[in-house]
């Protein structure tokens, strides 16, 4: 009998962990190389040094679960989401945005850009419907065209094991 209630509840907990994956943040990333961006300046994401000659490039994004109540219609509302399709993450890292020169410190979710399994690239990231990015290179950056931004997030798949492993 025990055996079963132990089976059940090992069950559970790993089908919960399915569900929610849980984050293991051995994260020390670098602080990003200094840019001064004039407020209102256009830039892409490709032009931050960090991610300039990423290859072999993974992203993912952690929602935070007050962040997957109020997130744009047509994004996927699992606490993970993961891609490595090349042509993708090459139009999310030509997607241009707007310097806004402020900082906003609400955001709980992140965005996590690895290249060759490398952590280059790390920052807050909102997917409502004010989305945008924060972080410490380009401090509070929303995308110019929000439609676009959204509809390449909205392309990313579900991360499917119970542990991703922030390192």
């Amino acid at each position: 009998m025990t055996k079963k209630i132990f089976l059940s509840l090992f069950i559970l907990v790993v089908g919960y962990f399915f569900y929610n994956p849980m984050i293991i943040s051995l994260a020390a990333i670098k602080d990003p190389e200094s840019i001064n961006f004039k407020p209102d300046q256009i830039f892409k994401l490709k032009d931050i040094p960090e991610l300039k000659n990423s290859q072999n490039v993974v992203v993912y994004i952690v929602l935070a679960h007050e962040d997957r109540i109020y997130i744009y219609s047509t994004i996927p509302k699992w606490r993970v989401l993961q891609s490595s399709n090349s042509s993708l993450i090459e139009n999310l890292l030509n997607c241009e945005f707007k310097y806004n020169s402020a900082d906003v410190s609400t955001i709980q979710s992140k965005m996590y850009v690895y290249s060759n399994n490398t952590l280059v690239f790390e920052s807050e990231i909102s997917l409502d419907k004010n989305p945008g990015l924060q972080n410490k290179a380009t401090g509070w950056a929303t995308p110019v065209d929000h439609n676009k931004f959204l509809n390449i997030i909205s392309q990313f798949d579900r991360y499917n094991l119970p542990v991703l492993i922030i390192k």
